[in-house]
C-alpha cells in the first residue's frame, strides 16, 4: 500500500466520506514534489474530468489542513500554496522564476524553540522559516 492509498485508508477509518473530489485532491497533492496553488489542483481535477468548483477545492483543503492530512504553505502574500505533511522541512524559493527548493536544515529548531521559550516565556507551537532569493539558473 503506497503513502496515497494509506491517507485513503486513515481517512475511511476515522469515519470520513472519500468523495471522487476529495480523493481526486489528495492524489494531486501526493503526485506532486512541491507545493501547489488550489487553482493547480483545480485544472488538474478538471484535466482528470472530475467536476469540482473552486469553493469545494477550498472546502477540501481546509478540511484536510484541519484534520492534518495536508499543510497550508506562504511563500509570498498573495497566494496560499498547498502539500502533503510528510517530514518537518523548510522551502527556498526563486524570486525569479518561482521554482521552489525543499530544504531540511540540520540545526536543532527545536533547541531554538526551548531558548525562545527560557528568554520570553513564549512556548512556540508552530513557526514559518523560508528563504526567498534567486536561483543558479536564473543567476546565469
Amino acid at each position: 500500500m503506497n503513502k496515497f492509498e494509506q491517507k485513503i485508508e486513515e481517512l475511511r477509518e476515522q469515519g470520513f466520506r472519500i468523495t471522487k473530489t476529495r480523493k481526486g485532491v489528495l492524489k494531486v497533492l501526493f503526485s506532486c514534489k512541491n507545493p501547489v496553488s488550489a487553482m493547480y489542483i483545480k485544472n488538474l481535477l478538471t484535466k482528470q474530468k472530475i467536476d469540482a468548483n473552486k469553493t469545494t477545492i477550498y472546502r477540501e483543503l481546509n478540511f484536510l489542513i484541519k484534520n492534518g492530512f495536508i499543510e497550508s504553505v506562504k511563500l509570498d502574500e498573495k497566494m496560499t500554496m498547498y502539500e502533503v505533511c510528510s517530514h518537518h522541512h523548510h522551502h527556498v524559493k526563486c524570486m525569479t522564476c518561482n521554482k521552489i527548493f525543499e530544504i531540511e536544515l540540520n540545526e536543532n529548531i527545536k533547541e531554538h524553540e526551548k531558548k525562545i521559550f527560557e528568554d520570553t516565556g513564549v512556548k512556540v507551537f508552530n513557526h514559518i522559516f523560508d528563504f526567498f532569493g534567486t536561483c543558479k539558473s536564473c543567476n546565469n
